[in-house]
């Protein structure tokens, strides 16, 4: 991954916008299929791109695109546009390391993902404002991939779907859950 990103970043590697819209909308009808392995949604100062994001749901009409996002919500116009995202098909998951801050997502009509610690047992739970997590089912069994799965796409709006740190880097990323508390 990290040869990827260095590779992406010198300009070795990467597809124009307009070539990656036109690749998304010759998808075949109904397509399931997942944005960014990793990174977020470009933007200009934590501002994400309003002509991204739109020629983004254009090219997914019809199709069932996905992705997460860490951007803060109260930047800019990141709320309406990735609300407008969501209305038109293109799931814009948000990204969070708390339950609170999950909740608001949900409060604001957004789906939610939730960041858990390496040590989590549970594989569901309520929240305090009694919205589902749910550990992530390709996390819990062997059989479920998200071609399977496809909850990140479509699930209830009050659901949020917990991935529990893994990895080589779950060390860091419990302490970053953990700073979030």
């Amino acid at each position: 991954m990290r040869h990827h990103w260095q590779a992406v970043s010198r300009g070795d590697r990467g597809t124009p916008l307009a070539d990656f819209l036109a690749a998304i909308a010759a998808l075949p009808a109904g397509q399931l299929w997942r944005h960014n392995q990793a990174g977020d949604l470009p933007h200009t100062a934590g501002r994400i791109s309003r002509r991204f994001i739109r020629g983004l749901t254009a090219a997914n009409r019809g199709r069932r695109g996905f992705t997460y996002t860490h951007h803060d919500l109260t930047k800019g116009e990141n709320l309406a546009l990735i609300r407008q995202a969501n209305r038109h098909g293109f799931r814009i998951n948000v990204s969070t390391e708390t339950e609170a801050a999950a909740d608001r997502a949900i409060a604001a009509g957004l789906p939610a993902v939730l960041a858990v610690p390496s040590t989590e047992t549970r594989k569901t739970w309520h929240t305090a404002q009694n919205n589902v997590v749910l550990i992530c089912p390709a996390q819990r069994s062997d059989t479920k991939t998200c071609a399977n799965c496809q909850l990140c796409h479509s699930r209830g709006s009050r659901v949020i779907i917990g991935f529990v740190a893994h990895g080589t880097a779950k060390r860091k990323a419990d302490k970053a859950i953990a700073a979030a508390h």
